[in-house]
């Protein structure tokens, strides 16, 4: 039963209490020998404990003083080799370098097995492979009329080719040689990549008779894109000369990507042409199965009579007389039924006291004045000629750009009728220069006595 006034202690352990007991009867008999009573200090037992606890637990033993302890030993770091993290950093960083381009020599030496230099009676040009059995792209103009031509390697190796086909329009032309080992086709390019500025490379042998009979390489770019009696033709200012005729034109991916046909001559420079590698594509199974190989009529030439005006001319058998109206004669020269020349012949009045030199001026001013409606017009040149007396006018035009550049020339003579003047205009497309021209030459016209 508890006391009023009195407050129970906390427990505590068995071994407190028994401490708390001897230090209170370790102090009773220094208590009697006071004289005064000191007031005592209330004890902090809470604390007491817990020192008598702190006290009564063991000490650590201390390792003994001659067994040595181990001392951690620090990692040493790295120091950071800049230099080096930068340059790995920046080599990172750093886009990954462009290939450089082919040279045109090396862009050439991946080619030239394919390429070939075609010999007929008189006259020759390029060609090249693009088929190991032996199938040759050409100029038909290059093989006119011929069942079979010899055929030199780049590494002067010789065939004989027949002439499997050949299309007068589109001017190509397939032959095949029968090698004793696998040729070295060209690839062909696409087409509709071509683009103005595009750079190419020509090939062949031109002037094989001057030059020796080594290849030439010529360079340039792509000027545009023609369509001439919907035949599309690459020009180009890559010099095409005689012999370059069939040769490959070539990207710098040295793929073909035309024919070469023509140029132009006298005062134009840089102006050449090559067909369209798409007319090889389209035409190459056509040609190679025996397509168009008789081309030509096979007739004779004839001789036709302008009596109301005295004059007559010899005519190409592939020529027709297209109308005629008194002392005027219009003549046509078709290819794969495209009008691809003409030639005209007119008898005109000079008035009373003029010369020749005023009529022939005033015949240039007229086709100055006219070409101002055309899409072309240059002129070339204009000159007299002593023997036979005549003037000579020759310009290229093109009235429309659907049709194709015309090279033209008027010969501009004294009539053999009183007080006239007799003009002789021929004219043909550019790009069949090569092959009409020389039926042009042959159809002389000459004039009858009065």
């Amino acid at each position: 039963m508890m006391m009023a006034g009195w407050r129970t202690a906390p427990a505590l352990p068995a071994t407190g209490i028994l401490l708390l007991l001897t230090l209170l009867l370790s102090g009773c008999g220094g208590a009697e020998r006071q004289t005064a009573a000191m007031p005592t200090a209330t004890p902090n037992l809470k604390a007491t404990v817990a020192a008598m606890a702190a006290a009564a637990r063991p000490s650590p033993t201390a390792p003994p003083t001659d067994t040595p302890v181990p001392t951690a030993t620090a990692i040493p770091t790295a120091t950071p080799n800049v230099p080096a993290t930068v340059s790995a950093e920046l080599t990172r960083l750093a886009p990954t370098p462009t290939p450089a381009a082919p040279t045109v020599a090396e862009i050439v030496r991946g080619v030239e097995a394919g390429l070939v230099r075609i010999v007929v009676p008189g006259a020759g040009g390029s060609g090249f492979v693009v088929d190991a059995d032996g199938l040759i792209v050409t100029n038909a103009h290059v093989v006119p009329g011929q069942r079979s031509v010899t055929i030199y390697m780049y590494d002067g190796a010789s065939y004989t080719a027949s002439v499997l086909g050949r299309d007068e329009t589109l001017d190509l032309a397939v032959v095949k040689v029968t090698p004793d080992r696998p040729l070295e086709p060209m690839p062909l390019g696409d087409p509709s990549g071509v683009r103005a500025g595009d750079a190419v490379i020509a090939l062949g042998f031109p002037l094989g008779d001057e030059l020796g009979q080594d290849y030439t390489v010529t360079t340039g770019v792509v000027s545009s894109r023609r369509t001439y009696g919907a035949v599309e033709h690459i020009q180009t200012d890559a010099a095409i000369n005689p012999g370059n005729s069939g040769g490959p034109l070539l990207n710098r991916d040295g793929e073909v990507i035309g024919v070469n046909t023509s140029s132009y001559s006298g005062t134009y420079d840089g102006i050449s042409f090559a067909l369209s590698v798409a007319a090889v594509r389209d035409n190459l199974d056509t040609l190679a199965a025996g397509g168009n190989v008789l081309a030509s009529t096979g007739g004779e030439w004839w001789t036709y009579e302008n009596t109301n005006c005295n004059y007559s001319m010899k005519v190409h058998p592939d020529w027709i007389l297209a109308d005629e109206d008194f002392c005027e004669s219009y003549f046509e020269r078709y290819s794969g039924g495209v009008l691809v020349a003409t030639r005209t012949i007119g008898v005109y009045d000079q008035e009373p006291g003029t010369t020749l030199a005023d009529f022939a001026r005033s015949w240039r001013d007229d086709i100055i004045s006219l070409s101002r409606d055309w899409a072309t017009f240059r002129l070339l040149s204009f000159e007299r000629q002593q023997s036979p007396d005549r003037y000579v006018l020759r310009y290229h035009w093109q009235d429309t750009a659907d049709n194709c550049i015309s090279a033209d020339y008027d010969w501009i003579w004294e009539s053999r009728r009183y007080y006239n003047a007799m003009v002789i205009n021929a004219g043909v497309c550019a790009s069949m220069l090569w092959p009409i021209g020389g039926e042009i030459d042959e159809m002389r016209v000459t004039w009858r006595d009065r």
